[in-house]
């Protein structure tokens, strides 16, 4: 994961936001955002946009914190177009967090709501995201590099915990939480302007529903669940490399000059 911390604190809106994918994350987010972005929306926040910005998890913290938690102001229109004004389209969490908020702030703008099977949707989400916010794996990688991973794997525990309103998440209490959530966007927004969608549905109805000619490549799939642990294991990866130089050839660097040292006295005691 390469990080950067492009500070939107005080960002205007530069283009119009037309498209707000509102679905939870495992419901065909990742592809989703490519679909969009395809169609000519860019750009187009996902989570895993999110992720690679530091002053972006920041203030998502900020608008989560005072929604669930009661600390701070609730972000309005004025710091959704500082966080989101360089976007056309959004998907994925955090985003659908607020679908409420966005859907207020941004009248004009339609809803797509990608859908799943709950069971199948439980079963990607406890194979993926949610085994990477428990696994020791992502808790070593947050030590190692504090500033960055450390950073992005409290900011996912925090969107899992105001998700579902849990630490202790069982399947029963994420698909109640999953299908609430579902019905609570279908009654924040107008039917003509809503679209549930599953995308293994192809282009035919999300173009028709979006005003946009279907485009010639098919429609995209990435992010399945052994796509998402390659992900985990290439961002892993470069973490352990600069961790070895880091902490582990220092050490070796050290062991070596202290057994050369040490052999050094054993010489000088025995011509002594």
């Amino acid at each position: 994961m390469e990080y950067n911390n492009v500070d939107r604190r005080h960002a205007t809106r530069q283009v119009p936001m037309e498209v707000l994918g509102l679905g939870f994350p495992r419901t065909g987010t990742a592809s989703m955002r490519i679909a969009l972005e395809t169609l000519g929306y860019r750009e187009t926040s996902h989570g895993f946009t999110v992720s690679a910005n530091l002053s972006e998890m920041e203030m998502w913290t900020e608008a989560i914190n005072a929604k669930f938690f009661g600390k701070g102001t609730p972000y309005g229109r004025a710091e959704w177009d500082q966080l989101l004004g360089h976007c056309m389209a959004v998907t994925d969490a955090p985003h659908m967090l607020f679908a409420e908020e966005l859907i207020a702030s941004y009248p004009e703008a339609k809803v797509v709501l990608t859908t799943r099977d709950p069971e199948r949707w439980w079963t990607s989400y406890a194979d993926t995201v949610d085994v990477g916010l428990r696994s020791p794996l992502g808790k070593v990688n947050a030590w190692l590099e504090q500033d960055t991973m450390g950073k992005a794997l409290a900011f996912w525990r925090l969107v899992r915990l105001a998700m579902f309103g849990t630490t202790e998440l069982t399947p029963e209490i994420a698909k109640a939480r999953y299908a609430a959530r579902y019905d609570e966007v279908r009654r924040a927004v107008p039917k003509d302007r809503l679209l549930e969608y599953r995308v293994g549905e192809g282009w035919e109805r999300l173009c028709g529903f979006l005003g946009k000619p279907v485009p010639v490549e098919a429609f995209p799939r990435v992010n399945d669940t052994q796509a998402f642990h390659q992900g985990m294991m290439r961002a892993t990866l470069p973490i352990w490399r600069r961790a070895a130089v880091s902490y582990v050839l220092p050490v070796l660097v050290m062991s070596i000059l202290l057994a050369l040292y040490d052999g050094r006295i054993r010489s000088l005691k025995l011509f002594a």
